[in-house]
């Protein structure tokens, strides 16, 4: 079993009696989909940027988890999943939508 524990200093992963903090930098909100993935927002892995990346499930019992970074420059304030898989998060400035390709903004 795995366990997930977000705080101020990353996202942390409890897996056997072993305590990895495997994201360095701040994160905000974290989101599982039904796939089993972790969305988060936060800084980016370069620490310079915050936006919205993603872990993919088959890699979280690994040591250094695959990250992709999905969007930067957001300052983001929730994560959701929709029925057709496509993820809605907010950010200060509006609400998007990736659909695992693009990102549709719907400022306008």
């Amino acid at each position: 079993m795995i366990a997930l524990a977000l705080t101020y200093c990353g996202l942390w992963r409890y897996n056997d009696s072993t305590v990895t903090n495997f994201t360095l930098n701040f994160v905000g909100y974290v989101y599982e989909d039904k796939k089993g993935n972790i969305w988060i927002s936060g800084a980016s892995e370069s620490g310079n940027k915050f936006g919205l990346s993603r872990y993919e499930e088959k890699f979280l019992s690994h040591k250094k988890p695959t990250v992709t970074e999905i969007a930067q420059s957001l300052n983001l304030f929730g994560i959701l999943e929709a029925t057709d898989g496509s993820i809605w998060f907010g950010a200060f400035d509006g609400v998007y939508r990736y659909d695992g390709h693009t990102i549709t903004d719907f400022k306008k």
